[in-house]
């Protein structure tokens, strides 16, 4: 009988011990002296070269890895150097509206750089990288342009020439 009065004794002081250390409060740290990051330089469009073929509308339909339906990009690249990305997703036969995003692009040494500065509509981090796509240009043709994704495993796309003003369907 005395060891489990024992035993319930000790659980208790070792229950005390765990709550008076949860609510020991503690000290006030001080705040961090170093200055908040200086926000990254505006993104400033360079016009593309003279006659570039890549100017123009452009729709891609791809199957992405590990998605179970189609999607759809639009990409208008303009000869100031501004941008327009649209995309959607169709399953099935529904289409989830994707992302609407503008910036600018350039083209250097077989390489397109997409810059997002707008994501629907709302100004982005341009230092973050997930707003900077990278592309190897495979091919240009007069109505058709394969690029391929500059990362490990990077997709090649296809698209269409379209006509200027084109829209995704809704």
């Amino acid at each position: 009988m005395n060891s489990v009065l024992w035993y319930r004794r000790i659980g208790a002081v070792g229950a005390a011990l765990i709550l008076a250390g949860c609510a020991a409060r503690k000290p006030a740290q001080s705040p961090d002296p170093a200055a908040p990051a200086a926000p990254p330089p505006p993104v400033v469009c360079t016009p593309a070269a003279s006659g570039s073929g890549l100017v123009g509308t452009w729709q891609s339909n791809t199957r992405p890895r590990g998605v179970a339906g189609d999607f759809r990009a639009l990409i208008v690249l303009s000869a100031d150097g501004t941008m327009a990305y649209t995309t959607q997703l169709k399953i099935g036969k529904r289409i989830r509206p994707g992302l609407r995003e503008a910036g600018c692009w350039q083209a250097a040494d077989g390489i397109v750089t997409l810059q997002t500065t707008r994501s629907n509509g709302e100004p982005v981090d341009t230092a973050d990288p997930i707003y900077q796509n990278r592309y190897r240009v495979e091919k240009i043709e007069a109505s058709r342009l394969t690029l391929r994704e500059l990362r490990s495993g990077g997709q090649s796309i296809t698209a269409r020439r379209m006509p200027p003003g084109y829209r995704l369907p809704d």
